[in-house]
């Protein structure tokens, strides 16, 4: 299962940097007055899907690959000053839309608020997941923080506050520039702010889009390149990956075999096709997550009784199955009698865990609050969301987490086995 969630967090990083690298290149465009895809190559031997060649992305990715190997710190400085001017960018796309909104209001851009109806709010809500990937990238941060116990989870709590008050008021702003069904699914709000006559804020709001796209991509290399490191210090993955740099202090080799294979997937596939299937994977790890929480809780090796072990399995199994039901049930009817037998058997599975299964661990510094409630939630909400993806994703996720199954069984478990007892008896030899 580790390896799995390995694989699926490595894949989560790759397609997310290939999506915002073709976004950069439809940003650019739109900075340089073109179309988003003016800068592209047209390859009519392959299908849509992948016939609009990006080698714009390519540069990009280079140049940041060239960053993160040069320093970390020198990377988060870039960062900490690329993010104070995403700040300014931001509050000025609030304060501007409102104005030009107001000055162009059109009551008419809210009714209906919901014109997909529930089905559609849930649908957007599976694929915008991909957009807090970004989340994951503080974990990997815990290395060069002073207090990773105390600092980790506020940056975490902190900054997604933060970030999902600023969404709302982003998609509240543009919505008063322009209906929903004329804003670009390529360079939104530049597109929209030229809509109302602002054409020279799309400038602005082009240039910040590619700064904080820059930061995005920045990040994400030196996130991809610290699980990638981890993974291969265990010789799942070849133990090369692992190597750093002792003159600049970074994993040289695993940034830029990550990078090439990022900058590889962003030259063919279209951003739709990736937000897609880095949804499912973001959706995926996000459950497992919450999963593995509530394992850590309930269950210590030698301590917990073979009685409780089989409870926690049992209420597990109920809780994963129910949510399962509901998601198939989701994406398959239209009707409502299905969530009536669903739904209460999700909440007796997590009530059956919180009254009948004691609690084996409990956190020393932070702790997730309402365990077991809030992990049973956050499986069921994930799994639901799953069921709003397309079929071809499904089935693109399912390819993927297929060959890192094949890799393990054949060779990861082998290598890490093998490490594991020539790493015991160097041990048992000098006594330690």
């Amino acid at each position: 299962m580790a390896f799995i969630a390995a694989g699926n967090i490595i894949l989560e990083y790759i397609i997310g940097d290939a999506a915002v690298a073709r976004a950069w290149t439809s940003y650019f465009a739109t900075l340089c007055n073109h179309e988003a895809n003016d800068f592209r190559i047209k390859a009519h031997g392959l299908s849509e899907e992948y016939s609009h060649l990006d080698p714009f992305a390519i540069i990009v990715l280079t140049i940041i690959c060239a960053i993160a190997v040069l320093s970390t710190k020198g990377s988060s400085r870039i960062n900490y000053i690329a993010s104070i001017v995403h700040v300014v960018i931001i509050v000025f796309i609030i304060i501007a839309g409102v104005i030009a909104g107001l000055a162009n209001a059109n009551t008419a851009n809210y009714t209906p608020f919901a014109p997909f109806g529930p089905r559609g709010i849930f649908q957007a809500s599976a694929v915008i997941f991909f957009a807090y990937l970004g989340f994951d990238s503080v974990a990997t941060m815990a290395e060069e923080t002073k207090n990773p116990g105390r600092d980790i989870p506020i940056g975490l709590v902190g900054s997604m506050v933060i970030t999902t008050a600023l969404y709302c008021l982003l998609a509240l702003t543009i919505c008063l520039m322009q209906p929903y069904s004329q804003i670009d699914k390529d360079a939104a709000f530049s597109v929209a702010f030229e809509s109302v006559g602002m054409g020279w804020a799309k400038y602005i709001v082009a240039a910040g889009a590619l700064k904080g796209m820059t930061s995005i991509l920045l990040v994400g290399a030196v996130s991809q390149a610290r699980y990638v490191t981890h993974i291969a210090r265990t010789h799942m993955i070849p133990p090369w990956l692992a190597q750093v740099n002792k003159r600049t202090g970074t994993p040289i080799n695993a940034i830029v075999v990550m990078q090439a294979v990022t900058a590889i997937i962003a030259l063919f596939t279209e951003l739709e096709i990736l937000a897609q299937l880095l949804s499912i994977s973001t959706l995926f790890i996000f459950m497992l997550v919450a999963l593995a929480l509530i394992v850590r809780r309930y269950y210590v090796s030698g301590v917990t009784s073979k009685v409780n072990r089989s409870k926690l399995i049992f209420c597990l199994v109920v809780i994963l199955g129910s949510s399962t039901g509901t998601s198939i049930y989701w994406a398959n009817s239209e009707g409502w009698i299905g969530y009536v037998i669903s739904v209460p058997i999700w909440f007796l599975g997590t009530l059956g865990l919180w009254v009948f299964v004691p609690l084996a661990r409990t956190p020393k510094i932070w702790g997730v609050p309402l365990v077991p409630w809030l992990p049973s939630a956050s499986i069921a909400i994930n799994i639901f969301l799953l069921g709003s993806i397309d079929r071809a994703s499904f089935v693109r996720f399912g390819l993927w987490t297929g060959f890192i199954l094949i890799y393990y069984f054949l060779f990861g478990l082998h290598a890490s086995y093998d490490s594991a007892k020539e790493y015991e008896e160097k041990g048992s030899e000098d006594g330690t």
